[in-house]
């Protein structure tokens, strides 16, 4: 496939990216708003927020920034269209959605039913993001490229990684309740149950990467 149709291919998705962005950020905004703690990342990125006096959706952009520095530099991570649209239009999108959704749920009740609402739609955000392949999330790419250069499996630096970010989290100020431990147990499941839903299976489907383009025009000139 030439790099034209490579390009044309891809940006027909862009809409469907951009709607899984816009999911995922009024997701963490409800379980942010729920008070019962986020998730991992989320009370990592909340406990600099209070420490740095910031906004939620701009620690998750510097944070999401520095991470794909070091992806790129030290991991050499794949990286496409979608990893850097994650990370420059998902913080704004967290922030915009914080600031437009003013409901503050003021009962425990209401509080698990907003977190609830707050999974499905994050999860079903960060499926459908995930499903157009074009490239991974800053966060997913560190998983990744952890375990290529030390060779320990995903499914133990994943959560080695979740637990360090999560403590330094809780030691900055970011809150950690029952709530944490219910998504960090349910939102692998739920991910994998929209992925279902959308026909994307995660281990054979392929990212697109911006090596990609530079290969095929390689290929085109040969």
């Amino acid at each position: 496939m030439s790099y034209m149709e490579l390009l044309k291919e891809d940006l027909k998705r862009i809409p469907l990216l951009f709607l899984g962005f816009a999911f995922l950020s009024f997701g963490i905004v409800l379980t942010k708003r729920a008070n019962l703690g986020m998730n991992a990342w989320g009370i990592f990125h909340q406990g600099l927020s209070v420490k740095l006096n910031l906004s939620f959706g701009l620690v998750t952009f510097l944070i999401g920034l520095v991470i794909l520095g070091f992806s790129m530099l030290i991991l050499k991570s794949r990286v496409g269209i979608g990893t850097v649209l994650n990370i420059a239009v998902v913080g704004l999108m967290i922030d915009l959605s914080d600031y437009l959704y003013t409901y503050i749920p003021d009962t425990t009740t209401k509080k698990i039913i907003v977190m609830l609402f707050g999974l499905v739609i994050m999860t079903f955000g960060r499926s459908l993001y995930i499903s157009t392949r074009l490239g991974p999330g800053p966060r997913d790419g560190l998983f990744v490229g952890l375990s290529r250069i030390t060779k320990i499996d995903v499914k133990y630096i994943k959560p080695t990684i979740e637990m360090t970010v999560l403590l330094l989290g809780f030691l900055l100020g970011g809150l950690v309740g029952y709530g944490t431990v219910f998504l960090i147990i349910t939102s692998g499941y739920m991910v994998q149950f929209f992925f279902k839903v959308l026909h994307f299976d995660p281990k054979t489907e392929v990212q697109r990467g911006f090596s990609d383009y530079i290969f095929s025009i390689k290929k085109g000139t040969n």
